[in-house]
């Protein structure tokens, strides 16, 4: 059954490895195919991601094609582009498909994508999403209190920016996120490791790393210019100067991206809470795959 990797990966207590993956532009599958073929003997899922830069496949079809071919999905839920009614029937079509992980996400704002014209619903937030998802699973009950017609079981996750200020407040956010069902977070990248690692004592402080899985995000850079970029158009991106020049001086700036990816890796392992890590390659799974492969996460 789809699923169970991730759930009993978070349950024994192992280090976690999950791969970001956009789906194609397109209806055609073998861009799918090739990337569960890539990630599925090293990344414990993999996670869909619904239009996160503008239109692309649904995470729910997506999902359903990495299951196919052998992989772990991770369905991508965004309050930005469904309603309740949506979002829970998605959830049913998920499981009803083998999908039992299920990542509950506000989404990147229209605004920073390539239709940024398109209307926001934002019915619900990310935590009374997760409150919602968490009722299906544990009552057996929808938001308007109908039953449902036969049992769900899914892993619940959600999203978090420990690079936003004020970090206090950013920790309550996570704190109330878990309390209402999340048993996994994903943070956005990590580049500066010293801000990172204020969050995690605020974390740590409340205990948040005991009661869900914390998985860093990993994003390795192209060059320079990828990281300038990044850094201008998201605010919430902490990108320091010294990663930047590295990207600059280095001779072939991928392999530098990618050598910084693996040694963000073996740092974030030293750090008490890190529960794992989730590789934000976007379109290139192939370079996903080697970073894992060369920080020795799976043999």
């Amino acid at each position: 059954m789809s699923g169970e990797g991730l759930a009993k990966a978070i349950g024994n207590g192992r280090f976690v490895v999950t791969a970001e993956f956009f789906p194609p532009r397109g209806s055609d599958t073998a861009k799918i195919k090739a990337a569960a073929d890539a990630l599925k003997g090293s990344a414990d899922a993999v996670c869909a991601s619904e239009s996160q830069d503008g239109v692309r496949m649904c995470s729910l079809s997506a999902c359903g094609h990495l299951a196919a071919a052998g992989a772990e999905p991770v369905l991508s839920l965004l309050t930005r582009d469904q309603n309740r009614i949506a979002l829970q029937a998605s959830i049913l079509g998920a499981t009803s498909v083998g999908v039992r992980n299920v990542m509950c996400m506000s989404g990147r704002h229209q605004a920073l994508t390539t239709s940024g014209t398109a209307k926001g619903v934002f019915d619900l937030d990310p935590i009374q999403l997760l409150r919602i998802a968490d009722a299906m699973r544990k009552t057996g009950q929808f938001a308007d209190g109908q039953p449902l017609d036969s049992p769900v079981d899914f892993v619940l996750g959600t999203d978090t920016n420990p690079f936003a200020d004020p970090v206090e407040l950013q920790v309550i956010a996570l704190d109330k996120a878990v309390a209402a069902g999340a048993d996994f977070v994903i943070t956005q990248p990590v580049f500066n490791i010293d801000r990172f690692n204020v969050w995690m004592t605020y974390v740590r402080e409340r205990g948040i790393h005991t009661r869900t899985c914390i998985l860093a995000g990993v994003m390795p850079l192209a060059n320079a210019q990828e990281a300038v970029r990044l850094a201008e158009k998201y605010s919430h991106l902490d990108i320091p100067e010294d990663v930047v020049e590295r990207l600059e001086t280095a001779q072939d700036p991928q392999s530098a991206g990618a050598n910084l990816a693996v040694e963000t890796i073996e740092r974030l392992k030293k750090i008490e809470g890190v529960r794992g890590v989730h590789i934000m390659a976007g379109e290139d799974f192939g370079l996903a795959a080697k970073v894992i492969s060369s920080s020795g996460l799976r043999s």
